[in-house]
């Protein structure tokens, strides 16, 4: 097994070429760690690890406890899970006033204001849709025993209806 595949991070991929290609006018594919014949898009690496490690069960790989998608032999384990770049949100989920908070992001929404109140409009009627469908020619059914009622006084409410609008 290669040195550069025992080194493999998903979410890094600078410090490994090799195991990222540019394929002319696409993104940036992946190399998947149990197989380098596979080639994925970052979008769908996760779904394909899982699937991949039911074929490799063997393989001496393991994942990192912070991030599913970084996939190392048993050996460098200990020292990946010391450098994890996911191991702070951890930390910070451990012990919240351990490290400085996050900067907060500015908001990317322009407010609009607004003179506009919804609680200053007069009230408006509540709508009722049975009431809408007894009132308009609108074909309902019933299921069940009374059936056949229920379409004699359809038929008759159709009638009432059209003979209004005449």
């Amino acid at each position: 097994m290669s040195s550069s595949r025992n080194k493999f991070q998903a979410s890094n991929l600078a410090p490994f070429p090799d195991k990222a290609k540019q394929k002319p006018g696409s993104d940036f594919y992946m190399k998947c760690p149990y197989d380098d014949s596979h080639c994925l898009l970052p979008s769908r690496f996760a779904w394909h690890l899982t699937r991949c490690a039911r074929n490799h069960t063997n393989s001496g790989i393991i994942r990192c406890p912070f991030n599913d998608t970084h996939l190392l032999q048993r050996y460098e384990m200990p020292e990946h899970v010391l450098n994890c770049p996911n191991r702070r949100d951890f930390v910070r989920f451990l012990q919240p006033d351990a490290l400085p908070p996050e900067e907060p992001r500015p908001s990317t929404v322009d407010l609009v204001e607004s003179s506009e109140n919804w609680d200053d409009e007069p009230p408006a009627a509540t709508y009722d849709p049975k009431e809408y469908c007894e009132k308009n020619l609108i074909i309902r059914q019933l299921v069940g025993a009374m059936r056949r009622t229920f379409r004699e006084l359809e038929r008759n409410r159709f009638q009432q209806i059209m003979q209004g609008k005449k």
